[in-house]
C-alpha cells in the first residue's frame, strides 16, 4: 500500500517524503564491471545510459545537492563522490567559511542541526524505508562506476552534496527544504534534486527555487504517489514544489513521474500539467544505508519503486549534461533533455499530453550535447581586466561587464580557449581571509567552479601572485607563480619566483 507521509506540526507547512515501497518480484555501448549492475541494466538501457557513458561518465566538477533525509557517506560505493566543503576544516569545531555552521564539510543536517549528513538509525520508532531514501537517491545519481563494488550511478564521479532536511519519520517543513536549497545555492550546486512532496505552496520556497535557477541550477522535484487515491492528476489537484512554475511562462522546474518498464505510466504515479517528463520508477535497485548491527544489512538492493526514483535519475542526467558542456545554463539543460525525450504517447493513450515531453534519453541528449553548436556570446573576447570584485572585457573602444567574483578582490586574471577549443575561459585569482583560489568562468561569464591553492604551497612570506594556463605533455594546467621574500644579513629584502602547476583542467 502506498503511504505518503502527512504530519501536522503547528506553525509549520508540512512537505512529506515520497512513500517508497519494496517488492519481492525479481525482475552495444559502454557497460560497466559492477557485480550488481546486471540489476540495473534494463533501467539503464531504458534512457540509454549506456550509450551516454560513450560521451561522459561525469566530472567531479560538478555538484548535485540532494534535499533529502540525508545518505550514508562513509558508503563504499559513494563516499569517494561526496561533495567536500573547500573552506572549512575537519574537526576543528570552528567555522572556518563563516556560514553560520561549525564543520559542515560534507553538508548539514537541518533537522538535528548538526553536520551529521549520515542517516541516524538509531531511533526504532524511525521508518526504515525514510531512512535508506536518501542513500538510495544518491547511489542512482552517483555510485561510482568499474569499481567492482556494488552497482553503478549515472555519474560514475560527481560531487554529491546531501543535505538532511527530511527527518527519519519522512516528515520536513518548507522551511527546512528553503534552508537546504539556500545552502545549494551558496555552496555552488549545479543541480538540486527534491523527491519530496507537500500539498501546500509556499512563497519563501517558492523564491528560494527560483533564485537556483536564475542562478544556473537545474531545479529536478518529483510529481508524487497519489493517482490510486483519487489526487493523482496534477491538473486539478496541484502538489508543491513540483507545480512551484505552474503559473510562470518559464519552465524552471523539472517535474519527474514513473513509468514501467514497458513505458507505461506508473499506477501509482501523479501526472498533469506539472509534469515535464517522465522516467523509470518502478525495479529501482541502487546502494542502501548500511548499518547492520541496527538491521541494515545490504549495501546494495531492490527492487524500489515510487517517483522519488525516477527523480534522481532526471538529475543525475541534468549533471551529466553539465559534465558534458559546463557552459550551459539551467535553460539549456532543461531543453536539452524535454527535446531529446522518447514520445511514448501510444502507451498511454488514456493520459494524453499528461505525461510532459515524454521519457526520459540522456543517450540523445549527451550526443546532441557533445555534437551540438557551441553556445556564443556577444561579449568581445579579445581582453579582460579587473577592478576590485568585477571583471570586464573591452572590444572597439567600449568596455563591457564580463563577471563578478562575489565578495572578493581579484588578485590577477588568465584566459584560455576551453577544452573543446571553440570558447574562452577565464581565472581569477583571488584571496578570501588568509587563503588563495582560482576561480573559473565560462564565456558566459558565469562562474562555475573555484579551486583552493593547497595552504601547503604558501606562508606568510611565500605568496600567489599570478596564474597562466599552460600546456604540458598536451594537456592544459594552471600555473601558479609564487613570489617569496628572502631576507639576508645585511642586504634588503630580495624576492624568490617559484612556481607550480596544478592539473585542475583536466579532472573530470
Amino acid at each position: 500500500m502506498l503511504r505518503l507521509y502527512y504530519n501536522l506540526a503547528k506553525k509549520s507547512t508540512l512537505v512529506a517524503l515520497l512513500g517508497i515501497f519494496m517488492f519481492s518480484t525479481t525482475v552495444q555501448a559502454r557497460v560497466p564491471s559492477d557485480p550488481d549492475y546486471l540489476k540495473q541494466q534494463k533501467m539503464w538501457q531504458q534512457i540509454g545510459a549506456e550509450k551516454a557513458w560513450d560521451y561522459s561518465v561525469g566530472s567531479k566538477q560538478v555538484t548535485v545537492a540532494i534535499v533529502d533525509t540525508g545518505a550514508d557517506i562513509w558508503h563504499d560505493d559513494l563516499k569517494n563522490n561526496i561533495w567536500t566543503n573547500p573552506y572549512e576544516i575537519p574537526d576543528n569545531d570552528y567555522d572556518d567559511d563563516g556560514n553560520g555552521l561549525t564543520d559542515d564539510v560534507h553538508g548539514w543536517n537541518f533537522i538535528e542541526n548538526n553536520n551529521n549528513v549520515r542517516t541516524s538509525v538509531l531511533d526504532n520508532t524511525d521508518d526504515p524505508e525514510a531512512i535508506r531514501h536518501g542513500t538510495i537517491i544518491a547511489g542512482l545519481i552517483g555510485a561510482s562506476g568499474n569499481n567492482g563494488k556494488s552497482g553503478v550511478g549515472l555519474n560514475w564521479q560527481i560531487k554529491l552534496m546531501p543535505l538532511r532536511a527530511i527527518a527519519s519519520d519522512g516528515s520536513g517543513s518548507y522551511e527546512q527544504v528553503a534552508r537546504a536549497v539556500r545552502y545549494a545555492i551558496d555552496n555552488g550546486a549545479d543541480v538540486i534534486s527534491l523527491s519530496v512532496v507537500g500539498m501546500n505552496d509556499d512563497d519563501y520556497l517558492k523564491q528560494i527555487l527560483r533564485e537556483a535557477y536564475d542562478k544556473g541550477i537545474v531545479v529536478v522535484a518529483a510529481a508524487g504517489n497519489d493517482q490510486q487515491s483519487g489526487n493523482g492528476n496534477l491538473s486539478n489537484t496541484r502538489h508543491f514544489p513540483v507545480c512551484m512554475d505552474g503559473d510562470s511562462a518559464d519552465n524552471w522546474i523539472l517535474g519527474v513521474s514513473s513509468v514501467d518498464e514497458n513505458d507505461k505510466l506508473s499506477r501509482f504515479a501523479n501526472y498533469g500539467n506539472c509534469v515535464d517528463l517522465v522516467a523509470p520508477g518502478q525495479n529501482i535497485f541502487s546502494t542502501q544505508r548500511y548499518a547492520p548491527v541496527y538491521g541494515f544489512n545490504e549495501e546494495f538492493s531492490g527492487p524500489w519503486q515510487g517517483t522519488s526514483f525516477a527523480v534522481p535519475l532526471v538529475a543525475g542526467s541534468a549533471a551529466l549534461l553539465k559534465s558534458i558542456r559546463p557552459d550551459w545554463s539551467a535553460k539549456d539543460i532543461i531543453n536539452n533533455l524535454l527535446k531529446n525525450s522518447d514520445d511514448i504517447q501510444t502507451n498511454n493513450s488514456q493520459f494524453s499530453n499528461e505525461m510532459g515531453f515524454g521519457r526520459l534519453n540522456i543517450g540523445r541528449s549527451a550526443e546532441n550535447a557533445s555534437n551540438g553548436s557551441q553556445i556564443t556570446s556577444f561579449l568581445p573576447k579579445e581582453k579582460y581586466y579587473f577592478k576590485d570584485t568585477a571583471v570586464f572585457t573591452k572590444h572597439d573602444g567600449s568596455n563591457y561587464f564580463f563577471a563578478s567574483t562575489g565578495d572578493v578582490p581579484v588578485l590577477t586574471l588568465a584566459s584560455a580557449r576551453s577544452l573543446n577549443n571553440k570558447s574562452d575561459e577565464v581565472f581569477a585569482l583571488v584571496k578570501r581571509g588568509k587563503y588563495y583560489y582560482v576561480q573559473f568562468f565560462t564565456e558566459l561569464g558565469r562562474r562555475w567552479q573555484e579551486k583552493a591553492i593547497p595552504t601547503t604551497d604558501y606562508s606568510a612570506k611565500k605568496i600567489p601572485k599570478s596564474i597562466k594556463i599552460v600546456n604540458d605533455s598536451e594537456q592544459r594546467k594552471i600555473q601558479v607563480e609564487f613570489s617569496e621574500i628572502i631576507v639576508k644579513k645585511g642586504k634588503k629584502n630580495t624576492a624568490k619566483i617559484s612556481s607550480k602547476q596544478y592539473d585542475w583542467l583536466n579532472q573530470n
